[in-house]
């Protein structure tokens, strides 16, 4: 049995928050702020067609003085180990060691792939030399830069807890989470590891404090475009949701999202009020996540959604009403 990982603050209770919709850089800088007062403890920057990850965050540091600062997630076919460790050091040592460095495979299926390039970063990170080259500055001493992976599929987490020390789940169920502990601690046991040394954290996509039809549907529209995604309907098909995720995809091939299926939205999504919005995300914690990471979806006017979901899913008990 996976035990919960506890390196951050120290309990069960804990929320991060995911943005990666291009709002002005100063309504930016406002919703990172206002997530830091109200108790979310790390913010992650996705990189996806907006912000690049690394200099968005060596941005925000200065903005935000105790809030973990990730990458959610940088693509390894996107830079080689060697940029991405310099890039990942030199946050963490600008931000006083508060850098998660979250990767992904990006279009590399390959777990060996995978493996190998973790290997080098980690090993750059920790001040080897990896084929000729070192770095030439120490990010901090008595330090060392958390390295997560983005996973869906049983191989890559089980992959994350043998040598990650973390893993990001996408889009799902908290059952599923729960087999992704069961998989991290076989992974772990594979290296003679402690499981409970590996995070899980996972993002739920969220819209909250609006009307429920307009919220209904800024969701579909986000769930219907993953389902467009084959590795992503393999993992809706292992969670149950074989059916609906077809339907998802047809409707939004034929430009009707409006037909995604709402239970589908609902199995892995949050609307509706601060309550809900509460009991859906202990439902993650249940389960076996570490750190639930709030992913908002805005609609209508973005930066007050944004920042009304933010709000609404705050861990901050001075924002109870």
């Amino acid at each position: 049995m996976r035990r919960c990982h506890t390196d951050m603050n120290g309990d069960k209770a804990r929320t991060g928050l995911a943005l990666r919709d291009p709002i002005p850089w100063h309504d930016l800088v406002q919703v990172v702020q206002t997530a830091e007062e109200t108790g979310y403890e790390a913010l992650f920057v996705p990189e996806i067609r907006g912000r690049e990850a690394f200099a968005t965050l060596a941005g925000l540091a200065g903005e935000a003085s105790s809030l973990r600062l990730g990458t959610g997630v940088v693509n390894m076919t996107s830079r080689r180990p060697e940029v991405t460790a310099m890039a990942a050091a030199t946050i963490h040592e600008s931000s006083g060691r508060r850098f998660i460095l979250g990767v992904g495979a990006g279009g590399e299926r390959r777990l060996e792939a995978v493996r190998s390039y973790v290997d080098k970063v980690r090993r750059i990170l920790d001040g080897e030399e990896v084929g000729g080259f070192r770095l030439s500055f120490d990010p901090g001493p008595g330090t060392r830069v958390p390295l997560w992976i983005a996973a869906l599929g049983e191989r890559m987490v089980g992959l994350a807890g043998e040598v990650a020390d973390g893993v990001l789940l996408n889009i799902c169920t908290p059952e599923r989470v729960r087999r992704a502990g069961e998989e991290i601690a076989r992974g772990a046991e594979r290296t003679g590891r402690d499981p409970g040394d590996v995070t899980l954290g996972v993002y739920v996509r969220a819209c909250l404090s609006h009307q429920r039809t307009h919220a209904l549907a800024a969701l579909r529209a986000a769930v219907g475009e993953y389902a467009m995604f084959p590795h992503y309907r393999r993992q809706f098909e292992a969670m149950g949701l074989g059916e609906e995720s077809v339907l998802a995809a047809k409707a939004v091939e034929a430009g009707e999202p409006s037909a995604v299926p709402e239970s589908l939205v609902r199995a892995v999504c949050i609307l509706g009020n601060r309550i809900e919005a509460l009991a859906r995300l202990e439902a993650y914690r249940e389960a076996g996540a570490d750190l639930v990471v709030v992913y908002p979806v805005p609609v209508l006017e973005p930066i007050s959604s944004i920042m009304g979901t933010v709000l609404a899913a705050a861990p901050s008990p001075a924002m109870e009403t």
